[in-house]
């Protein structure tokens, strides 16, 4: 069998939302891939409100396989199912997957790996790699990254939640940014970007054609409106700072 030894420990975060279709099916998935090429690693399966099978089939899976741990918030949240996980991870470095195990499982590998290499943070692009996605998530992802660039001066092609590597350590520093959405990602990686964070980015293959989880409407103002608020506070520190300057 192929093992990659040489990779230290880590965790693998998944936060579900009402997923009894895929849970079991897709978690198994994980563990073959997993099991033929590591050591130790754990997978932390986090639903946030879930109201279906989802809960009763986690608990089953945590039962079944020591690497999976998972636990239940009953409020709805990507970000604190996430925020809890982060806290959780044995290990200090993290790989953040979604459920449908929509990108290439090779990303976990090559994440790790660039964590150990000191990397900081890994982004998983989609566009910089092979997608097939409907029409509206390209179009609406897109225009998101176009903005993001004009206004935080980000050059990053993706911040989904999913396809995502991180240090622990430095997830710590910025989980009080994470609130219910999934705006944690262009937070963290903008905040540690401006920090000095090494950060990386590296094409990944994905294919997502699944009905979202989330209302594309309200996911779109939400997203939008965090950007600008997370602009704006950025604006206030860089001219707060420019006038201490000014002023010594």
């Amino acid at each position: 069998m192929e093992r990659f030894y040489n990779l230290k420990p880590f965790s693998i975060i998944i936060p579900v939302y009402n997923e009894q279709d895929v849970i079991v099916q897709n978690t198994e998935a994980l563990m073959a891939h997993l099991v033929r090429r590591h050591k130790t690693f754990e997978i932390i399966i986090g639903s946030n409100g879930s109201v279906d099978k989802t809960v009763a089939l986690g608990k089953g899976l945590a039962e079944r396989y020591p690497p999976v741990r998972f636990f239940h918030l009953p409020q709805r949240g990507v970000g604190y199912a996430f925020r809890e996980a982060a806290r959780m991870a044995r290990y200090d470095f993290i790989v953040s997957l979604d459920m449908d195990l929509s990108i290439d499982l090779d990303f976990i590998e090559h994440a790790v790996g660039l964590l150990d290499g000191g990397y900081g943070i890994v982004v998983g692009s989609k566009k910089m790699g092979q997608q097939k996605r409907s029409a509206v998530r390209k179009l609406g992802s897109g225009l998101f990254i176009l903005s993001a660039r004009f206004l935080l001066g980000l050059a990053f092609e993706d911040y989904s939640i999913a396809a995502k590597g991180y240090r622990k350590s430095v997830l710590l520093r910025y989980l009080d940014r994470v609130d219910h959405g999934t705006s944690y990602v262009i937070d963290i990686i903008c905040l540690a970007h401006r920090n000095g964070t090494r950060i990386i980015e590296i094409p990944v293959r994905c294919e997502d054609l699944r009905a979202s989880k989330f209302n594309i409407v309200h996911e779109g103002v939400y997203r939008f409106a965090n950007l600008f608020k997370l602009w704006l506070g950025l604006t206030h520190i860089n001219s707060k700072t420019l006038n201490n300057r000014r002023t010594r």
